[in-house]
């Protein structure tokens, strides 16, 4: 018997808010395009590039479909349904628009020749597939625990590096070749998430684990000591308490061995993570909406 061929995509339900709506809580309204080749109504998605992580094809398929730069927020529901050719699997985030390109006209490509910003119910009416009302309905719950504002901290432990054993002073102990491509490897991985603070444990391993990111949008790296092996819980509660204050998504680098003292501080699970591996968080008022794991 053939096994089942899974076809992988993603996408996101875009939002904005809507113009005219009040400052307390702003009402939203998300992003439905059409399809001509479909004749249908749906979420911008699209099927995952050789080696591209889900969160780059969401944010890459939605930028080529609608014209849209879009930072990600919580994971929606994942849906799966049946193709002529297997079994599409599809994972979706809320979807932030950002800069002016929101309010831009649309110009059509040959995927896409109209999109529509509209509110839930109007998009609920619009949609022509039962799985896409299905995340439609997940985007609305979020919305409604004003989830969907949720800001982003990303929890980052640094890539491979070279033994102790090789150096005096452990906090010079640099990446290996593979902890140099691992830091290459997170520049789309948080980009998609619109990360713009950039922290580090002082330790060498650990900056050039994010220089990458870093250098590819333009900022400076921000060293703070607190998130060293070398501290206490006290010191990194403080340092977590002013990130998690930051409206604008942040990306934090530090140890294994103090990456317990950040999730406390955090508020969430302690998770074990491998050499390059990371948690987002996103959080609102003091609340963790959503946690999920990269790459």
């Amino acid at each position: 018997m053939a096994s089942e061929r899974i076809i992988n995509a993603a996408g996101g339900v875009v939002w904005r808010k809507r113009a005219g709506s009040g400052r307390s809580e702003p009402r939203v309204d998300v992003l439905v395009v059409h399809r001509p080749s479909y004749d249908d109504w749906t979420f911008p998605k699209g099927k995952v590039d050789p080696g591209e992580a889900l969160q780059a094809t969401a944010v890459r398929e939605i930028a080529e479909e609608t014209g849209l730069r879009v930072r990600l927020g919580p994971p929606l529901v994942q849906v799966r349904y049946q193709v002529a050719n297997g079994t599409k699997v599809v994972d979706y985030w809320s979807a932030r628009a950002i800069g002016s390109g929101a309010d831009e006209p649309f110009k059509p490509n040959k995927e896409v020749d109209e999109l529509r910003w509209v509110g839930v119910r109007e998009a609920r009416e619009l949609l022509t597939y039962p799985h896409d009302i299905q995340v439609l309905e997940d985007f609305r719950s979020l919305r409604e625990r004003q989830g969907h504002r949720a800001r982003t901290l990303i929890v980052l432990r640094h890539g491979k590096a070279a033994s102790r054993a090789d150096y005096d002073d452990d906090l010079e102990r640099p990446l290996t070749p593979v902890g140099i491509e691992q830091a290459r490897a997170l520049v789309p991985l948080l980009a998609a998430y619109g990360a713009r603070r950039v922290v580090s444990s002082p330790a060498v391993r650990c900056a050039q684990t994010v220089e990458p990111y870093a250098h590819s949008i333009i900022t400076f790296l921000e060293i703070d000591d607190r998130l060293s092996e070398d501290t206490r819980a006290a010191q990194v509660t403080r340092s977590v308490a002013a990130l998690l204050d930051r409206k604008k998504p942040v990306v934090l680098c530090s140890h294994r061995p103090t990456l317990p003292w950040i999730f406390d501080a955090i508020g969430t699970d302690v998770h074990e993570l491998a050499t390059g591996e990371a948690i987002v968080v996103h959080h609102r008022k003091g609340a963790v909406i959503a946690t999920e794991k990269l790459p």
